[in-house]
């Protein structure tokens, strides 16, 4: 189905993109720089940056503006908002290299290119009711894992309490199986069925399949598992791809003026560190010493088992934990690098092109098999990752690639 975005829509997405780009700036400049210059967040701010980021900021909104698909509006504008903000800001108030915003921005074009690019391949729809299919098999994907993990459960995670020690504790258990089942069910299987329970308004189906996602939470907890849940819930609401955006800028301002708020009577910093530092400021932090550890010394692939077929890989460890630990200097740091990041340390910019043309033709599935926005948090999680992954991790061990199959079949149905 064809989604025509009208003007006046476009419009208010842009004034509050800006409006939000400028609260989120504020935070940036008067809480988080003084609260957390001493991890990376200092440095003298340049009119120069400061007028070239806006330049770039200017130049994006503007493209972002013209995507005439609902989908691909909405990807785009949910991956210029938690990923370009920061990026920008970061160049902007602390010294932080061109580099990164250059490639984000690269990042960002072949998308806008991608939004005219229409795949034609056949899509099936399984017939009848498959709900009760899809509640079975995850049904018989949970029953082992809480046999076998209910009685080394940690209730105080649940508090986001104990967490590490919970991690570390669980690190004990060689469970291969787990590991390659806990990302189709806990983002892919689980969230559908909670999604599911709600648009049919059966409480049953919310209150199982919370459950089991809050259970596989706390088996390791993981918090992106715990968040996902959220998330799915979120961005249900919302008839279309655009309404996301929505969602989300509101999301972020709330945030923001929350955390404002909080400082300002008593120096809390919960709501800006918890989310907006960790969401949109960690990564161009992290990517700064990524863009400046192999400028010049590029990996070529090697790090992933496909690159090291023809290069040899020329580190001790692999790239996020050289970079955590050699580089950071913190033991056991594991220094989280996106899907654009390691495009660029694999083959500069012609890395950057090709990681990003490898997403969208991933995102122009999703777009042909006609997905469901009620489904968008799923998505949304997906969006996350290609922030914080390696590629082939992002496919395989957090399950993208069972999640493509999975929306070919069962998220593109409707369920009245």
């Amino acid at each position: 189905m064809r989604i025509v975005l009208n003007k006046n829509n476009r419009n208010r997405i842009l004034i509050l993109e800006v409006f939000v780009f400028i609260i989120i700036s504020i935070v940036y400049v008067f809480i988080l720089k003084e609260a957390y210059g001493y991890m990376g967040f200092n440095g003298v701010s340049k009119i120069s940056n400061i007028l070239i980021g806006y330049l770039f900021f200017i130049l994006m909104l503007s493209l972002g503006r013209k995507i005439k698909s609902d989908f691909y509006y909405g990807v785009w504008h949910v991956i210029f908002i938690i990923f370009y903000f920061g990026q920008v800001i970061f160049y902007q108030f602390s010294e932080g290299s061109i580099k990164p915003l250059l490639a984000n921005s690269i990042f960002l074009i072949v998308i806008f290119l991608f939004s005219f690019v229409k795949m034609n391949f056949k899509v099936f729809s399984l017939k009848g009711n498959t709900l009760n299919l899809i509640l079975l098999v995850s049904l018989i994907l949970f029953l082992p894992i809480f046999l076998k993990y209910y009685k080394y459960i940690d209730l105080s995670n649940l508090l986001l309490q104990n967490i590490y020690e919970t991690r570390l504790f669980f690190r004990g258990f060689d469970d291969s199986f787990f590991g390659y089942l806990r990302a189709p069910l806990s983002r892919v299987i689980l969230p559908s069925v909670l999604v599911l329970g709600i648009y049919l308004k059966k409480p049953s189906l919310i209150l199982i399949s919370s459950f089991m996602i809050t259970f596989i939470f706390l088996v390791g907890a993981l918090k992106s598992v715990f968040i996902g849940m959220f998330a799915v819930v979120l961005f249900y609401y919302g008839k279309k791809f655009i309404d996301k955006v929505y969602i989300l800028l509101y999301l972020f301002l709330f945030l923001c003026i929350l955390g404002i708020i909080f400082y300002v009577i008593n120096g809390n910093t919960f709501f800006v560190n918890s989310f907006v530092r960790r969401i949109l400021f960690i990564p161009p932090m992290l990517d700064n010493i990524y863009y400046d550890t192999f400028n010049e010394q590029p990996l070529y692939w090697s790090h992933n088992p496909f690159g090291s077929l023809f290069f040899d890989y020329p580190l001790s460890k692999l790239p996020n934990m050289y970079v955590g630990e050699s580089i950071l200097d913190k033991d056991g740091m594991s220094a989280n690098v996106g899907i654009v990041t390691e495009g660029f340390f694999s083959f500069g910019y012609i890395g950057v092109f090709v990681h990003s043309i490898l997403v969208c033709l991933i995102f122009s599935i999703l777009k042909r098999i006609d997905i469901k926005p009620m489904f968008f948090g799923i998505v949304f999680v997906y969006i996350y990752y290609i922030n914080t992954s390696f590629f082939t991790v992002l496919l395989v061990t957090h399950g993208l690639l069972f999640f493509i199959l999975y929306s070919y079949f069962f998220l593109n149905k409707n369920y009245d």
